[in-house]
């Protein structure tokens, strides 16, 4: 696939390269930001060879949802009377609804063992099954993607395309997508993931605040009263999560590290991550290399396996300080952009708000590692970059 990627990206450059607006687009900021992390992420792999097969991975894992945006972007400019971005977006809504139904279907009806058929064995680096801390009663659901936390991020995506599209939605079609919206939401408490649910919980609050900030109006005092509400809820909520910290469903859903299990707490893991990669990064702040952390790093047999539960310092550790701030950049511009198109693009605000969601998700695990998600998220980011907002409309007229 990631071949097929650049065959489409070099012809797609071919095709764009005469374009009068060529030139100008290869000025933008975004754009070369883009060009000096890849640059630089190559120029580390040379300098700071490793084991071939994980820097490889490495560079492949960093680079190819930058690339599939970037695809994504000239595809639409280069064919801007074509509807690629509302074709894409269904596309998306009907694997993702396919996704989240084998997702439910595999938790209700299927046995543990259903997909070896399919090659989701050990030894191809993928699991047929997955549990909370390896309790058989304690299943969590994956589908079709490599883990339970990948695919709680995959439905935020999901979810909150599918809550856009329904809002431009036919009255008798809403009623659909609301069932669509609902198995979404069911397959990804399924998951289990706590890093999803809360990626969840902030994309619907920022998608609330986007659509909010044009729709509703309120009064000081309605704000009043609705910080009010909210703290009151969250103080029960944290009341009686502390009042059942010792429960079975606590200590098992919640925190994922009840006394019976022999595996080691998964919150003390992230914490023993976290300290390694910071150490880590504080003696090497050029970087490693690509191939020498994250998932990636499971392939290299020359320093070993480097896992960090942090995408944002697998990125430090692999590119440096440096690569990192290209990083950082490349994602708020991204952001920006995506915020000034959400007067015009429902798509965008959907896209954005998943954005916040998965923002943090990658603080927790390596997501845009993932391909279904990486892709899916980026590559439709792409095509809402030539969105214009309503200021430059009115200054073309």
């Amino acid at each position: 696939k990631d071949i097929v990627l650049m065959f489409g990206f070099c012809s797609i450059m071919i095709a764009s390269f005469h374009q009068s607006w060529f030139k100008e687009w290869l000025k933008n900021k975004l754009v070369l930001v883009i060009v000096l992390y890849a640059a630089l992420t190559l120029l580390l792999a040379l300098v700071r060879p490793t084991d071939t097969d994980a820097e490889v991975l490495g560079v492949t894992y960093n680079l190819r949802f930058l690339i599939f945006f970037l695809y994504a972007w000239l595809l639409v400019k280069t064919f801007p009377k074509r509807n690629i971005l509302q074709s894409s977006v269904l596309i998306s809504l009907v694997a993702g609804t396919a996704v989240a139904l084998f997702g439910v279907v595999q938790y209700v009806l299927l046995p543990n063992d259903a997909l070896t058929h399919l090659g989701f064995v050990r030894s191809n680096g993928v699991l047929p099954a997955f549990f909370i801390d390896d309790k058989p009663d304690l299943e969590r659901v994956m589908s079709t993607l490599r883990d339970p936390n990948s695919l709680g991020s995959y439905l935020i995506i999901v979810m909150s395309l599918a809550l856009a599209w329904r809002q431009k939605s036919a009255k008798r079609a809403k009623l659909i997508w609301s069932g669509v919206i609902l198995m979404t939401g069911l397959c990804l408490l399924l998951t289990f993931s706590r890093s999803a649910l809360l990626g969840l919980v902030l994309a619907l609050a920022c998608a609330a605040a986007i659509v909010g900030r044009s729709h509703v109006k309120l009064s000081p005092k309605q704000v009043r009263i609705g910080v009010v509400v909210l703290a009151v809820a969250t103080i029960g909520f944290l009341a009686s999560a502390f009042a059942l910290r010792n429960s079975y469903f606590a200590q098992n859903v919640i925190f994922h590290a009840d006394q019976s299990t022999s595996l080691e707490d998964p919150n003390q893991l992230r914490v023993r991550f976290l300290r390694e990669s910071v150490v880590k990064i504080a003696h090497n702040p050029i970087g490693l290399g690509p191939g020498r952390a994250g998932l990636a790093s499971i392939r290299n047999n020359v320093q070993g396996t480097q896992l960090n539960e942090n995408y944002y310092l697998q990125v430090a550790t692999e590119v440096g300080v440096l690569g990192l701030a290209f990083f950082l950049a490349i994602l708020i511009l991204v952001a920006v952009r995506l915020y000034r198109a959400t007067g015009d693009s429902v798509y965008a605000t959907a896209l954005l708000a998943a954005f916040a969601g998965l923002a943090l998700t990658n603080i927790l695990v390596h997501i845009w590692s993932n391909e279904a998600v990486a892709y899916t998220w980026w590559g439709l980011a792409g095509l809402v970059m030539t969105t214009r907002t309503k200021s430059k409309i009115a200054t073309n007229r």
